[in-house]
């Protein structure tokens, strides 16, 4: 499959938005499903823009029966570790019930195939009484649902757990926390009263992704992803925070105040992300000019909010 219609759920976020770009750019035609208390304005590059409840089957059901997709995006969930412990039930229903719905819809109209977009901050599911929080618990029976399904039903499902995604566009991540905190350090009129940022130490480590990767990424893998596996997408370079907050030290206009503890975590295990590179994926933009560009993005946003306050 090289193009077709994509129905592409949790279009008014962060990946999403840059998936929708993506898409179109490549010559699909994208149907953006957004929930219905989202700002469906910020989707400027689809071309069909739906609100749907995905945690309701039938609206689910109707979604895809009414769009008629040739494959399908799912990147819709609640995605915040502290929001899942908060409400729990509702982050369950978000990431495992709407991913069930969608399946049922999926298999109903015969969808040519579905990427499944999980989370490396998922568990063994043979072991789901280690969860680390619920968010960790929804993520791991979302990817189980989705290979149940392919196991019961044959469906063409193919799984991608990405790394930590960053770039422009307001990610609610560390990178865009502290890109939208940096933006306001930079500002005279805004950052008094600001606090330093806090990083929790400069040695551990994470892989840093550029967003509009992941979006090439999802193309490739919904174009020629293999049915049944499960991918993990990274850039393949593991990152000190002491790199992250050098980064935005070079990228800022003024000088950056920091907090800096002295956790003891553990840092994730690096994964094979080989099977992806196969496909003849590469990730293509540079950690700094994610950082840079996420900054500038961030800079614009606070303009744009100032103007629009006069």
């Amino acid at each position: 499959m090289k193009t077709g219609r994509v129905m592409i759920t949790g279009a008014g976020g962060f990946t999403g938005r840059h998936a929708c770009r993506y898409f179109k750019d490549k010559g699909w035609e994208v149907a953006a499903v957004v929930s219905p208390r989202s700002d469906a304005g910020m989707i400027l590059s689809a071309a069909q823009v739906i609100r749907c409840d995905l945690t309701d089957g039938e609206a689910a059901a109707r979604l895809c029966r009414d769009t008629k997709p040739d494959a399908v995006l799912h990147l819709a969930g609640r995605n915040a570790v502290d929001f899942s412990w908060r409400q729990p039930a509702l982050t369950l229903s978000a990431n495992l019930m709407s991913t069930v719905h969608l399946l049922e819809g999926a298999r109903a109209e015969g969808v040519s195939r579905v990427l499944i977009v999980g989370s490396m901050l998922q568990n063994d599911p043979t072991d789901l009484m280690r969860s680390s929080h619920p968010y960790g618990f929804s993520k791991t029976l979302q990817v189980t649902a989705a290979r149940a399904w392919r196991h019961w039903y044959g469906l063409p499902i193919v799984i991608v757990e990405p790394s930590n995604l960053i770039g422009p566009g307001g990610s609610g991540g560390l990178c865009g926390r502290i890109s939208r905190w940096a933006a306001l350090m930079e500002d005279e009129r805004e950052k008094a009263g600001l606090e330093p940022f806090f990083l929790s130490s400069l040695h551990e480590a994470r892989d840093f992704l550029d967003v509009r990767d992941a979006a090439s990424a999802y193309e490739r893998l919904l174009s020629e992803g293999i049915p049944g596996e499960v991918y993990a997408l990274e850039s393949g370079t593991f990152r000190t925070l002491g790199e992250v907050k050098d980064a935005f030290d070079v990228a800022s206009t003024t000088e950056l105040p920091w907090w800096i503890g002295q956790s003891d975590a553990p840092s994730p295990v690096p994964r094979d992300s080989a099977p992806l590179r196969q496909l003849g994926w590469q990730p293509s933009i540079p950690f700094h000019n994610s950082i840079r560009d996420a900054l500038g993005d961030e800079r614009n946003r606070l303009r744009v909010e100032r103007e629009g306050w006069r």
